[in-house]
């Protein structure tokens, strides 16, 4: 039985993301899109927001109404996606039912794509080539990692 501590892990890596930022000599910056008023997601982008600055990340939130278009959300992305100064991209899911996830998802530019959920990214990941990892998943292996848990030749469920 192991005791992790998710939290002390957290900062840990958020100082390794500044210590990079600051190396490199950059000013990366997300934009989210959330498209609704779905409480749980608001939330979640929300400590989204608080963990960019923390990392020195410029973060901006573009919120949409529930009732946007699908041609909406892609606008925002495309745009996105022609922004230099714009690195990464997330879509806040679940989108309203009216419009296609995958098909929105797909509309990022896969070098833009900072939850990996491209059917590109998504088969560079499946095939072990170089691809950006979701970030929960990335997030508990480092978490086992951190406390040297070894998984061979363990059962995991999801």
């Amino acid at each position: 039985m192991y005791l992790i501590d998710g939290k002390a892990v957290s900062k840990i890596v958020k100082e390794e993301v500044k210590k990079e930022i600051k190396e490199l000599g950059i000013k990366p910056k997300l934009l989210v899109i959330i498209v609704g008023n779905d409480s749980a997601s608001m939330v979640y982008v929300s400590s989204k927001e608080k963990a960019c600055k923390q990392c020195l990340i410029e973060a901006e939130t573009v919120r949409l109404d529930e009732n946007s278009s699908q041609k909406d959300v892609i606008d925002v992305i495309e745009k996105a996606n022609k922004d230099k100064n714009v690195n990464g991209i997330l879509v806040q899911l679940p989108l309203p039912d009216h419009i296609d996830t995958e098909y929105v998802i797909n509309k990022i530019d896969p070098d833009k794509d900072v939850d990996g959920l491209t059917n590109i990214n998504q088969g560079k990941l499946v095939n072990g080539a170089k691809s950006i990892i979701p970030c929960t998943p990335k997030g508990i292996m480092r978490l086992f990692r951190e406390y040297a848990i070894d998984l061979n030749g363990k059962n995991a469920i999801v």
